[in-house]
């Protein structure tokens, strides 16, 4: 009994170690990016002692025509850029099967790190989306469909 106990209490732990905070949503209209559109977040950072994985989270339907997404995140502090990174997110296996979980026709894959364990300088940090999908790797995609939304989230991690 004492170590089925010591398990659950090890469980609640693991499980509470990290929390999710500050859910940022952006819902696309008719589930369409368009390419002229950046997605922006500004998320605030109190506690410069912690350390801080962001994450992304996407949704979209079964009808999405590709097995990923691609996207540039700028990253601004102070009104300064500070990084540019690129992001290819699979979002199905090569044999179609969807990575994401949900039901009916809408899929969401979470957890997608953005930076893991990090310190961030306090005050509001802005980042932004855009979208960076190419057809036959040369013509630049103006609206990709059936992008539900997306979410970027801190994690603070507590030690």
């Amino acid at each position: 009994m004492k170590s089925k106990l010591l398990i659950y209490l090890f469980f609640l732990i693991v499980i509470f170690s990290c929390t999710k905070e500050k859910i940022k949503y952006h819902s696309f209209k008719d589930n369409v990016w368009a390419s002229n559109k950046t997605i922006k977040f500004d998320i605030n950072f109190d506690d410069t002692t912690r350390l801080h994985d962001l994450d992304f989270s996407i949704r979209h339907t079964t009808s999405y025509p590709y097995q990923n997404i691609i996207f540039f995140t700028h990253h601004f502090f102070n009104n300064q850029k500070i990084s540019t990174d690129t992001f290819n997110i699979d979002l199905a296996q090569k044999d179609g099967k969807w990575y994401g979980r949900g039901k009916s026709d809408v899929r969401e894959l979470s957890g997608v790190n953005y930076s893991v364990d990090q310190f961030y300088k306090k005050g509001v940090h802005t980042f932004e989306l855009e979208l960076a999908m190419r057809e036959n790797n040369s013509l630049k995609i103006d609206k990709l469909p059936h992008v539900s939304a997306i979410s970027l989230y801190v994690k603070d991690i507590n030690e």
